[in-house]
């Protein structure tokens, strides 16, 4: 995998790439307050790739193969250096976005059905704003990495492989945010905590394990088995959603969302009923979610929105009534709708000088997923 995307995108890699480092390079300081002690002093010394190629050092014996072959493909097919595209793809393990994440459905909403926010707040003027993509994948299942380093990776004997989505930005493959065609779908938001014993950087970099569930789990059960299962390594908040779309009768039952708090030494899921309860953080019946600020938030936006909206909560309602005035989702504001198996998403635009910079004030695409699910896989 990977040439493909290579040659067709060969020269938009190309240009984004020395173009993303040269602004990291010019926003090497705020960088430094966002890593813990030992980068700073690696990076100080020897600049930021060095401290990407440790962390490869550090993640590859617990990284799947798959994910070098494709970095390789990729290479391969565009011209760019291989080493520049891995570090690339290591960057989210020294920088976790704060973001927002949120699962409504039941009650909550006007058709009971899932919805899933994923917003990310990330660098809305950063170069890779300009190369937003979303990437529909359509696996091999036969492929023999699989078949003979699944269980390996996962400790399980039995998997299937599904078409999925990432959204994302070119040149990352691993999953910021990602979705099924099993109706699996996962995002994130940094989880905080003074107990940095719980974590480790020996492990599956969290972009690859969330892409790995998303392709191959599909249900709640198969996907929190391969969480538990995995090399964690970060800490980081994850809602996990899921759809039963075959079922006879649709009912709650068929809906799945969990909220998590991962780490290499801490696995806590939630549901609604065992959100932990805070002044502005009110318990909502069919309703799981953590605001863009340090968790336990005491931050009143979301909650009291959420409140306001509640039992009319939709798409469009995120959209207009909750992201937007809860000012979250800055790079990325992606509404995963279960029950009509659609992505509503906006990336920011740096480049624009007509519209709004924030992905949450812009005008959102609804992507038909099945669609997209069911074009035929390349050849």
């Amino acid at each position: 995998m990977g040439n493909a995307l290579g040659k067709l995108m060969d020269k938009e890699l190309q240009a984004v790439i020395p173009e993303y480092y040269a602004y990291l390079e010019r926003n090497i300081e705020y960088i430094l307050k966002k890593v813990p002690p030992f980068f700073q002093k690696l990076i100080t010394e020897h600049g930021l790739p060095s401290a990407l190629d440790l962390t490869y050092d550090m993640t590859r014996l617990y990284t799947p193969p798959w994910f070098d072959e494709e970095l390789q493909g990729l290479a391969a097919g565009s011209g760019v250096p291989y080493n520049m595209l891995r570090q690339l793809n290591l960057l989210p393990e020294l920088l976790q976005a704060s973001c927002t994440v949120l699962g409504a459905w039941g009650e909550s909403t006007i058709a009971s059905t899932l919805l899933h926010l994923r917003a990310l707040d990330w660098d809305d003027k950063a170069p890779l704003a300009n190369y937003a993509t979303v990437t529909v994948y359509h696996p091999n299942a036969s492929y023999e990495g699989y078949t003979e380093n699944f269980h390996k990776y996962y400790r399980q004997e039995n998997y299937k492989s599904h078409a999925f989505a990432n959204f994302g930005y070119l040149g990352l493959i691993g999953s910021l945010g990602a979705y099924s065609e099993a109706s699996i779908g996962l995002g994130e938001k940094v989880w905080i905590t003074k107990e940095q014993d719980i974590t480790t950087r020996f492990g599956n970099p969290w972009t690859y394990v969330l892409r790995d569930v998303v392709q191959f789990a599909d249900s709640i059960d198969t996907a929190l088995t391969m969480l538990v299962n995995a090399h964690r390594t970060c800490s980081i908040h994850l809602g996990l959603g899921s759809y039963e779309r075959n079922a006879s009768v649709h009912s709650d039952e068929n809906v799945g969302f969990r909220g998590i708090e991962y780490s290499a030494k801490e696995f806590n899921v939630f549901n609604w009923e065992d959100m932990y309860v805070r002044p502005h953080h009110p318990i909502l019946k069919d309703v799981i979610y953590w605001d863009k600020h340090v968790q336990p938030s005491n931050f009143p936006c979301l909650g009291s929105l959420l409140v306001d909206h509640y039992g009319r909560i939709n798409a469009p309602t995120i959209i207009r009534n909750i992201t937007s005035l809860s000012e979250t989702g800055n790079a990325l504001n992606l509404i995963l709708d279960y029950g009509e198996n659609a992505a509503y998403l906006a990336y920011s635009a740096p480049n624009d000088p007509q519209g709004p910079l924030e992905a949450f004030n812009r005008v959102h695409t609804r992507l038909d997923m099945a669609k997209l699910f069911a074009e035929p896989a390349p050849k």
